[in-house]
């Protein structure tokens, strides 16, 4: 954790990798420092088949709160991870809440894209 002085008091901000929507995690190790509300390093999944084509997403954020889960929707499925101390989330390992629908309507837009240009 990074310190911070605060009004006298030393305040400690978690750090997390973050990314956005991107299709492997060796592109999601860049470490932030995040916010001070922030508690929770959160990492989303999101993965997509449909026609034998098949699409992965990742996201990495820093969250004040986080629900770990699994979501499908149509044949997308997303998963939330959280974790709460540095650099936790640094697989892409098992992780959605508000943001499932963005990756999943980026997957679904990915899959008619490729399917669109397969055929």
């Amino acid at each position: 954790m990074s310190a911070r002085p605060c009004s006298g008091k030393t305040v400690y901000s978690l750090n997390c990798y973050t990314c956005s929507l991107q299709t492997s995690n060796a592109n999601c190790q860049t470490s932030t420092t995040c916010s001070s509300g922030a508690a929770y390093c959160q990492t989303i999944v999101g993965s997509a088949s449909s026609g034998g084509i098949s699409a992965s997403v990742i996201s990495k954020t820093c969250e004040t709160s986080c629900t770990a889960g699994t979501y499908s929707v149509s044949g997308a499925t997303a998963t939330t991870s959280c974790c709460n101390t540095d650099l936790c989330n640094v697989s892409g390992g098992a992780s959605i809440k508000a943001n499932s629908a963005a990756i999943i309507l980026a997957l679904g837009s990915l899959l008619t894209i490729l399917r669109s240009s397969v055929l």
